[in-house]
C-alpha cells in the first residue's frame, strides 16, 4: 500500500506547518517571552530618581520608569550605583538592560553596544562645599546636643542602599516594580557602616557635650534657624546625591539635585558652576531576538512621551514650585514655627486630619502660608485667624474663626468640602489638590471660571500647569468680563498654591530626614496611620 507522503515530504510538510505557525504567532510568543525576566534598571543615588524627601511621588525618572513598566507590562529590577562608570560597565557587560537617571553621552568604547534615548532634560554641574560653623563653639555644642537626641538609627536607615527606595516603589506600584531578587536586606550601606563606626568612638564626648548645653538659653536655639547642624558625612549625603568627587569637604553634583536638597543642608553651599550643559537620557543595551522587543518598546514609549508632553508635566509637578532663589529667612521662619508654635496645636491637627483625611503635613503647610501659625493674623481683605477664614465662611462652618482650634478644624473641613466639589472634574490627585488650594484662596466659582477659560483657549482645564497660566488673566477686564464670577486676583492664587507646594515639600523633607523641627509632625503622622493625600 502506497503512503501519501515519503519521509522527506513529511519532514518538509512539518517544517512548512511550523514556519506558518511561527509567522502567525511568533511576534506574540517573543513579546511574551521577553517580558518574563525583569528589566534590570540601573539608577543613581540621587533624589531626582528616588525623591526621598518629596511628598509628590517617585520623582521625574521614577514616574517615567513606572509608567513605562505599566504601559508595556514589564516588571523592574532596581540596581543602584554610586558612579556613572559602574553603570556603563553593568550595561556594557549585559549585567543590566537600562540606565535611568543619568546624563551625558555613551562612552566611546561602548558606542556600538548602547543606544541613547532622546534628551528630555538638561543640567549643569556645580561644585558644592561644606561650611560648618567652625568658630561658633556654642552653636557646635547645641548642634551636637540635638543630633545626640535624635531617635537612634533613624538617619542611618533612611539611606540604606536599596531598602527604603525599593519599599516606597513597591508600595506605590506593586504591580509594576519588583526589587532585585539577588539583593540582600541591609540595615546600613558600607558607607554608613564606616561612619557609624566612628560614632562609637565619640559617644562619651557627645554625652558630655549634651550635658553641657542642657542649660543653653532659647537665644542660642534661635541660631539654628539658618543652619542645619549637619556634618557633610554624618547624614550620608553621598547616598542622597550623585557625587563625582568627595574630597576636602567638596563634591560635584548637578544643579537640579542640589536645588532639591539645598533647603535641608543650608551649611552646604555652591562654590562654582560649569557653563557646559549636559542632557538627561535613558540608555539601553542593543540586543537581538527576544531582547529586541525591549528596545522597540522603549522607542515607542519615548515617542509617545514626547508627543504627549509627559516630561514637561512631570517637571512641573516636581520642580514647578521651587523659588528662583533660596530664601533663608522664610526657611528659618518655617523651622521656628514648627519648633515653637506648632506643638500647642498638635492634638487639634490630629483630630482634624483624622476626620478629613488630610495629610497633617499639608495642613501645616496651609497654616504656615496663611498665618505663620499666628492666631492674631489679619489680612487686608478681612480674613482672620490661623487659617485666615472669612466671616461668611466661618458662619457657614459654624465656628469662631478667632479660636485657633476651631480655625484649624473648620479650615480642614472647608478644604475637604472644596476637594469633594472637584470630584466631577475628573482631575489627577495632585492637580485636584492644587485646584482645591486655589479655591480656598479665591473661591470655588473663580476656579471654575479659570477652568472654562482654559478650555476656551484650547486646553483641557484639568491640570494645574494650565490653570496657573490662566488664573492671572482673570484680573484683566477683557477676560473676566466674559466669566460668571467676574474679577479675580488669580495671580495671588498662583503664588498662594506655589508657596504651599514648597512649604509642604520642606516640611515633608524635615520629617523624612528626622530633623528636630519635624519631630512633632512625624509623631503626628505616625499616630494617624496611612493617609493618602487624595482620599
Amino acid at each position: 500500500m502506497r503512503r501519501f507522503f515519503t519521509s522527506r515530504e513529511a519532514v518538509f510538510l512539518l517544517v512548512l506547518i511550523v514556519a506558518q505557525v511561527a509567522l502567525m504567532l511568533g511576534t506574540d510568543i517573543i513579546a511574551y517571552l521577553h517580558r518574563l525576566p525583569p528589566v534590570r534598571v540601573v539608577v543613581p543615588n540621587v533624589s531626582q530618581f528616588s525623591s526621598l524627601v518629596s511628598p509628590y511621588g517617585l520623582g521625574v525618572d521614577g514616574e517615567l520608569l513606572s509608567a513605562f513598566a505599566k504601559e508595556k507590562g514589564y516588571t523592574i529590577s532596581i540596581l543602584r550605583v554610586k558612579t556613572t562608570e559602574e553603570a556603563w560597565d553593568l550595561v556594557a557587560h549585559d549585567e543590566a538592560d537600562l540606565l535611568v537617571g543619568f546624563g551625558g553621552h555613551v562612552p566611546k568604547e561602548y558606542a556600538s553596544q548602547i543606544t541613547a534615548g532622546p534628551a528630555y532634560d538638561d543640567y549643569q554641574s556645580i561644585t558644592i562645599r561644606d561650611t560648618k560653623q567652625a568658630d561658633n563653639k556654642e552653636l557646635q555644642a547645641l548642634c551636637t546636643s540635638l543630633l545626640a537626641a535624635m531617635p537612634e538609627g533613624v538617619d542611618e536607615e533612611i539611606y540604606s542602599e536599596n531598602d527604603t527606595f525599593i519599599s516606597s516603589v513597591v508600595d506605590a506600584l506593586p504591580q509594576a516594580i519588583s526589587p532585585r531578587e539577588d539583593s540582600e536586606p541591609s540595615s546600613h550601606t558600607p558607607y554608613a557602616k564606616e561612619k557609624l563606626g566612628d560614632e562609637a568612638i565619640h559617644k562619651d564626648t557627645t554625652d558630655s557635650v549634651a550635658k553641657t548645653v542642657a542649660t543653653n538659653t532659647s537665644s542660642a536655639e534661635e541660631a539654628l534657624e539658618n543652619v542645619d547642624c549637619v556634618d557633610f558625612d554624618r547624614f550620608h549625603m553621598y547616598h542622597l546625591m550623585s557625587f563625582d568627587d568627595d574630597k576636602n569637604g567638596t563634591a560635584q553634583i548637578d544643579v537640579r539635585n542640589f536645588t532639591l536638597l539645598q533647603p535641608f543642608f543650608l551649611d552646604v553651599v555652591p562654590r562654582a558652576q560649569t557653563t557646559h550643559k549636559e542632557y538627561y537620557r535613558w540608555f539601553w543595551r542593543n540586543k537581538f531576538f527576544a531582547g529586541a522587543g525591549l528596545q522597540k518598546d522603549l522607542e515607542e514609549f519615548w515617542k509617545s512621551a514626547e508627543a504627549n508632553g509627559t516630561v514637561t508635566a512631570l517637571k512641573e509637578k516636581h520642580y514647578g514650585f521651587f523659588p528662583a532663589d533660596l530664601n533663608y529667612y522664610v526657611i528659618g521662619k518655617l523651622k521656628k514655627a514648627l519648633r515653637k508654635k506648632l506643638p500647642k496645636y498638635v492634638k487639634t491637627m490630629e483630630k482634624a486630619s483624622k476626620k478629613t483625611k488630610i495629610d497633617p503635613l499639608l495642613l501645616a503647610a496651609v497654616i504656615f502660608q496663611e498665618s505663620h501659625f499666628n492666631n492674631n493674623a489679619r489680612s487686608r481683605t478681612g480674613v482672620r485667624g490661623l487659617m485666615q477664614i472669612t466671616q461668611n465662611t466661618a458662619k457657614e462652618l459654624g465656628i469662631n474663626r478667632l479660636d485657633p482650634h476651631q480655625s484649624i478644624t473648620g479650615g480642614a473641613r472647608y478644604l475637604r468640602k472644596l476637594w469633594d466639589r472637584f470630584e466631577e472634574y475628573d482631575l489627577a490627585e495632585w492637580d485636584r489638590w492644587f485646584f482645591t488650594l486655589a479655591a480656598y484662596n479665591q473661591g470655588f466659582g473663580h476656579i471654575t471660571d479659570a477652568i472654562k477659560l482654559s478650555q476656551k483657549r484650547g486646553g483641557t482645564g484639568k491640570t494645574w500647569m494650565e490653570l496657573k497660566e490662566v488664573l492671572p488673566l482673570l484680573a484683566w477686564k477683557r477676560h473676566y468680563s466674559q466669566t460668571r464670577y467676574g474679577y479675580c486676583r488669580g495671580y495671588e492664587a498662583v503664588t498662594y498654591v506655589e508657596n504651599i507646594r514648597y512649604y509642604y515639600y520642606l516640611i515633608n523633607g524635615l520629617v523624612a530626614l528626622s530633623r528636630p523641627e519635624g519631630e512633632n509632625l512625624g509623631k503626628l503622622r505616625s499616630s494617624i496611620g496611612t493617609i493618602t493625600s487624595g482620599v
